[in-house]
C-alpha cells in the first residue's frame, strides 16, 4: 500500500493534516472507559494543543453551561471518556471538513457531507434497534468512514473531480469510478492507510477498510455490519441528491444477521432526509 503510486502522490502533495500518532493514542485509551485513566489521558491530551483547545472551547460555545471552562483537566473531568472520544473524532472531521478545506471543482462537497451525515444517523439508529453498538461511538465513525474521499478532497483535487465526473457520465457507483481514476485502489485503502499513519485504533481502521466489503476478510465485527448497511441506506439517499437515481443494494443476508425486518430499514429510508437536514443546519464544528 505504501508504495502505490497514489499514496505517494498524496504524500507528496504537502496538504495532508499532520497528526501526531499521540493522538491515536489518545483515541486508544479512549474507547476503554472502564479503564480508563484521567491522569494519563491529560497528559496525552496536552501533548496536543489544538485538541486541548478544542476539548475546552467546545464547552465554553455551549452557552447554557452556567461556568467557564479554564483547564484540560476540568473539561474532560466534566465531559467523561465517552464524550471526550466524541469531540476527538470530531476534531479530525473538522481538519478534513470538506467545506473547509475541500479543493476539488466538480465534486460536490455539501452533497457528499451530507451522505456522511446520513450513514451518522443510519448507524444510530441500527445501533439503537440492535444494541449490538456503542450507538454514540458509531455515529462519529460515520463522520469519518469516508475519510480517504477527504483526503483525495484535499490531496489529488482532480482525480477526486474525474472520479466523480466518470461516476455521474458512465452512472457507476464510486467504487468502481475510483478503481478506473485511481489505478485500482479505492477510498477505502487511502482511509485504511491513513488510519494507520495516524495510529488510529483498529476499530476504526477495520470500518473504513472494510465498510462496503463486510464480508471479505472472514470474520466481520458488528461494527463493518452495521456501517455497511448505514452507509448503504445513505448512498441511495446521496445518489438521489445527485439525480443518478442509482440503487446500491445491500446483502440481505447482512440484514438478517443484525435481525432487523425490512420495515425497520424502509422506516430509516423514509426518515434520514428530513433527519440529515436537522444536523446539517446545526453548526456542529464551528468551535
Amino acid at each position: 500500500m505504501q508504495n502505490h503510486p497514489i499514496i505517494k502522490l498524496i504524500q507528496e502533495s504537502n496538504y495532508l493534516p499532520k497528526i501526531p500518532k499521540a493522538f491515536g493514542n489518545t483515541l486508544n485509551m479512549l474507547l476503554e472507559p472502564y479503564e480508563f485513566n484521567i491522569d494519563k489521558c491529560i497528559e496525552k491530551i496536552s501533548s496536543l494543543p489544538e485538541l486541548e483547545s478544542t476539548l475546552i472551547q467546545a464547552l465554553n460555545y455551549n452557552t447554557k453551561l452556567n461556568r467557564k471552562f479554564l483547564s484540560l483537566k476540568d473539561a474532560v473531568l466534566y465531559l467523561g471518556a465517552k464524550n471526550t472520544r466524541m469531540i476527538a473524532i470530531a476534531y479530525i472531521t473538522r481538519l478534513l471538513l470538506p467545506s473547509r478545506m475541500g479543493r476539488s471543482k466538480a465534486f460536490d462537497h455539501i452533497k457528499y457531507w451530507k451522505h456522511c451525515i446520513g450513514t451518522s444517523i443510519a448507524s444510530y439508529m441500527i445501533a439503537a434497534e440492535t444494541g449490538l453498538s456503542d450507538k454514540e461511538k458509531i455515529f462519529t465513525y460515520g463522520l469519518i468512514h469516508d475519510i480517504g474521499t477527504t483526503v483525495l478532497d484535499i490531496c489529488l483535487p482532480e482525480q477526486l473531480d474525474k472520479i466523480y465526473s466518470t461516476q455521474l457520465q458512465k452512472g457507476l457507483h464510486q467504487i468502481v469510478a475510483e478503481k478506473i481514476i485511481l489505478n485500482g485502489i479505492t477510498h477505502t485503502e487511502i482511509g485504511m492507510w491513513i488510519c494507520k499513519e495516524w495510529g488510529l485504533p483498529e476499530e476504526i481502521v477495520e470500518i473504513i477498510r472494510y465498510h462496503h466489503t463486510p464480508f471479505i476478510n472472514g470474520k466481520t465485527s458488528n461494527n463493518v455490519k452495521i456501517m455497511h448497511l448505514a452507509d448503504s441506506i445513505s448512498t441511495n439517499y446521496y445518489e438521489n441528491l445527485l439525480g443518478t437515481h442509482t440503487t446500491f443494494i445491500y446483502d440481505d443476508r447482512l440484514r438478517e444477521e443484525l435481525n432487523l425486518s425490512k420495515e425497520f430499514i424502509e422506516n430509516i429510508v423514509e426518515k434520514l432526509p428530513e433527519e440529515v437536514g436537522k444536523i446539517s443546519r446545526i453548526r456542529l464544528f464551528e468551535f
